[in-house]
């Protein structure tokens, strides 16, 4: 028996084009420097749960973040380079995989605020190999991961939870279609 992908529709191509926009616009908002470590995670969990929750598709935040991440690379904002596409399209795999692994997240603030920290921990990855590459020393290289990982989760956990919240409210007014179980 094989299975066939069904074509994206136009709706979903919307969405998903609105919210990689949503996050571009977050990016640019944030480009202040306001001492905060992770703060940029806030609109960035936000936008990946809200997407995946408007969007019935396995791969709708990789797919957002992943469009965010090459429109902010190709508009110079950030210094990570092309590292930036890495760092939009991480969180939203694991969106995604959470997702998949819990079948019900949108419905739960709790699944929200899960999925949100799992994305946020993911902000590792980038410092490890930047700084990794560069040389540093291992200790404060884990140093370094930990606390970015660490406040990028805490900045997700929040976006993750308003995020949940707002598919919710959506899902009460009838804007968004009930969720399927199993």
């Amino acid at each position: 028996m094989t299975s066939r992908l069904r074509p994206v529709e136009t709706r979903e191509a919307l969405l998903i084009a609105f919210f990689a926009t949503f996050l571009v616009a977050g990016r640019a908002a944030l480009r202040w420097h306001l001492h905060i470590p992770g703060h940029a995670m806030l609109p960035t969990a936000f936008a990946l749960v809200l997407v995946r929750s408007c969007v019935d598709r396995r791969s709708a935040a990789s797919l957002c973040g992943g469009i965010a991440g090459i429109a902010v690379t190709a508009l110079g904002m950030g210094k990570g380079g092309p590292l930036i596409v890495l760092k939009l399209l991480l969180p939203g795999a694991v969106v995604d995989l959470g997702w998949l692994a819990t079948k019900r997240a949108s419905s739960s603030l709790a699944g929200g605020v899960v999925l949100g920290a799992l994305a946020g921990l993911t902000g590792f990855l980038p410092v490890v190999v930047v700084e990794g590459l560069a040389g540093m020393e291992p200790r404060l290289i884990a140093i370094h991961a930990a606390t970015a990982a660490g406040t990028k989760a805490l900045f997700g956990a929040a976006g993750g939870w308003a995020g949940a919240w707002v598919a919710r409210e959506l899902r009460h007014h009838g804007l968004l279609e009930p969720e399927r179980v199993g």
